[in-house]
């Protein structure tokens, strides 16, 4: 099994790249999708936790911007901020700040709410096992937030995302 400190510096490395200068992460993009256990899902102070799906999906696009969606099976609640605003907090835990909400049908473009305070997303290693994804707004008085916790399985991958793997010595 490879060493917790070998996959810790690993995600960190990459998570140095997210947060590296705009012009240079514009051309990534990406995304990974974990699914856990729901632990909150509010929107305009409405409580939709029961609804919620545990199926949280970050994406980051060739722009700068990084949104995170989750679902209550029809509509989507996204957070979006941008990936020059991603910062390491405790060298385990990745924050964005938030620049916008947006909260409707799913399939369908949503627009945006930018007036927001107060707001940003987080998340742990996705690597490390249990983990939590969760982000938070607000507008007008009306909080928007969800909170998934993950069931410690690798994030569903894309090009971005290489599995751990064992060597052999």
């Amino acid at each position: 099994m490879l060493d917790r400190s070998v996959i810790a510096g690993s995600f960190i490395a990459s998570a140095l790249v997210v947060g590296a200068p705009h012009a240079v992460a514009a051309d990534q993009t990406g995304s990974w999708t974990v699914t856990g256990k729901c632990k909150r899902l509010i929107v305009r102070n409405e409580k939709l936790t029961d609804a919620c799906t545990g199926e949280v999906t970050q994406t980051r696009y060739a722009d700068g911007s990084v949104t995170f969606r989750f679902s209550d099976g029809q509509n989507w609640l996204i957070f979006r901020g941008k990936q020059a605003a991603t910062k390491l907090w405790q060298e385990y835990k990745i924050v964005v700040g938030v620049d916008g909400v947006a909260f409707g049908k799913v399939g369908e473009n949503l627009e945006f709410v930018t007036r927001v305070g107060g707001a940003e997303c987080s998340f742990g290693a996705p690597y490390r096992g249990l983990g939590t994804v969760g982000c938070t707004a607000t507008v007008g008085f009306q909080m928007w937030a969800a909170t998934v916790e993950t069931d410690g399985r690798l994030p569903m991958p894309d090009s971005e995302y290489i599995r751990p793997t064992l060597s052999k010595p």
